[in-house]
């Protein structure tokens, strides 16, 4: 174990195994309160766990006291305020990190917190995480460190004792959803696993290995780990034991989405952003991370279990028709994950290829926003205003795929479908009913009810929710193309 690790070891240590009896109660916290209590104290538990590394004789361990306030109440007076102390501070410091949009790296501000900051006088946390936030790696950091505090952290010990400790833990701060699967948080699990050092072994998922407790997992494994992995409960289910991909294609057609997983034929990587993929290698032995152009990677797909931005996931009202009902659900997707607007786009996911077909075939419509696009809405789904309506009613809820032409929706523009329409009035006379649209020369919107409508506006405001009221809509009309049902059906 490395001298920082030790440091932090043994000050927790001083006060609670300061004398015989206490050293056997420290023990029954590593066995029954190990979640509660050295949580409090912010180090990662499987580090606390080591306290037998600091050669404390074995204690008989007194099964009567597994709770932590009993544990709390045998301390003394003085142990207890420098026990509180460390709790204060450890949570401002997770606060701060968390403001300060590094909460990652909350672990690591707690650790260099516990070593070395016993000398610094009026500590402040939130400038102490601004120094996380504005450092370009981890030797900037202890760079900024040393200087702001007058300290003489080893960059190279220190980041030795980083890596033990987090490939003896998971990042619980790594996820920005601990409740559900998503894309965002694969990726940051993929790149903990490389940043902690995990080893390669076939058949590990990011488990611990008995022999030398260490994790390792292989080129599946390394996603499905993440997908076994329950926050909450900090355990892995048996669960599921294989990849099902969904979306898939070359890479010069992949969405630019961290989460995205990629194969050279034989093994898995995954797509953290950057141009950057991390994997596990069989050949070095380690999880490992590289540029993507620098490796063999020649396909991408998505995975079931985890949510990606890209995808389109909405309760149809009747999968077998399409109607408003359905429409509206749609618009109100497309709206909460954020679509751009591209002409001639109908719900695609925006790559570089597509973006040269729109652009030559729409012009300066496109082209003079190039750049925009690049920044905004690239790896989105996209959609011009009559594309969000088209988009509905070619997509087909089974394969997930978007097909031209089906479903009885006709490929026209928002003249063509306001022309088609048999049932339309003026604006001033627009029922109640969600799913119609609005229109006005040259655009078209979804009305979603209560004076609301979602409308892929225009290239620099993508799908918009704007208030029907104050827009130039004169007409509105009920698209020709879908069925209108009542809400009240769908309950009987």
């Amino acid at each position: 174990m490395s001298a920082a690790v030790a440091a932090a070891l043994k000050k927790i240590a001083a006060f609670i195994l300061s004398d015989k009896e206490l050293r056997g109660k420290a023990f029954v916290i590593i066995g029954s309160i190990i979640c509660g209590f050295l949580g409090l104290l912010c180090l990662p538990v499987v580090a606390i766990a080591s306290l037998g590394n600091l050669e404390i004789e074995p204690p008989e361990i007194d099964r009567s006291m597994f709770n932590e306030a009993a544990f709390i109440q045998n301390l003394s007076s003085d142990q207890q305020a420098q026990l509180a102390n460390l709790q204060n501070q450890g949570q401002a410091i997770e606060d701060a990190m968390t403001a300060a949009e590094v909460r990652n790296q909350t672990i690591k501000a707690q650790l260099i917190y516990l070593s070395f900051f016993d000398g610094v006088q009026n500590f402040n946390a939130q400038s102490y995480a601004d120094l996380f936030k504005k450092s370009s790696d981890d030797k900037a950091l202890i760079n900024a460190l040393n200087s702001t505090y007058n300290l003489k952290i080893d960059y190279n010990e220190f980041m030795k004792s980083y890596t033990w400790v987090m490939n003896a833990t998971i990042n619980q701060y790594m996820f920005s959803d601990s409740k559900s699967k998503n894309a965002a948080d694969l990726a940051a699990w993929a790149e903990n696993a490389y940043l902690s050092g995990w080893g390669y072994k076939d058949g590990s998922y990011g488990d611990r290995d008995e022999s030398d407790r260490i994790r390792y997992a292989d080129s599946a494994g390394l996603i499905l780990g993440y997908l076994r992995y329950d926050p909450e409960q900090k355990s892995f289910a048996n669960e599921p034991s294989s990849l099902h991909f969904t979306s898939k294609g070359g890479l010069d057609k992949m969405p630019d989405e961290a989460g995205n997983i990629l194969s050279d034929g034989s093994n898995f990587g995954v797509y953290i952003g950057n141009g950057e993929v991390v994997f596990a290698s069989k050949e070095l032995g380690c999880v490992t991370k590289e540029k993507v152009a620098d490796g063999a990677w020649n396909s991408w797909s998505s995975i079931s279990g985890a949510a990606y931005n890209t995808d389109i996931k909405f309760e149809e009202f009747d999968e077998s028709k399409k109607n408003n009902q359905g429409l509206v659900q749609w618009a109100i997707q497309a709206h909460e994950n954020g679509w751009g607007y591209i002409y001639g786009t109908y719900g695609n996911v925006l790559t570089e290829g597509l973006l040269q077909d729109r652009a030559a075939v729409f012009g300066c419509e496109v082209t003079d926003y190039m750049d925009f696009i690049r920044q905004n809405w690239m790896g989105k789904r996209c959609a011009d205003c009559v594309g969000l309506i088209k988009g509905y009613g070619w997509y087909d809820s089974a394969s997930g795929e978007i097909r031209v032409g089906s479903n009885g929706m006709m490929d026209v523009g928002a003249n063509g479908m306001f022309a088609n329409a048999t049932v339309k009035g003026t604006i001033d006379t627009i029922p109640e009913v969600p799913g119609l649209a609005v229109w006005h020369d040259g655009h078209i919107g979804i009305y979603i009810g209560n004076g609301e409508v979602i409308e892929a506006m225009n290239t620099l405001r993508g799908v918009t929710r704007t208030q029907l009221a104050g827009r130039e809509w004169t007409h509105w009309l009920q698209i020709p193309y879908i069925s209108y049902v009542e809400e009240k059906e769908k309950n009987e």
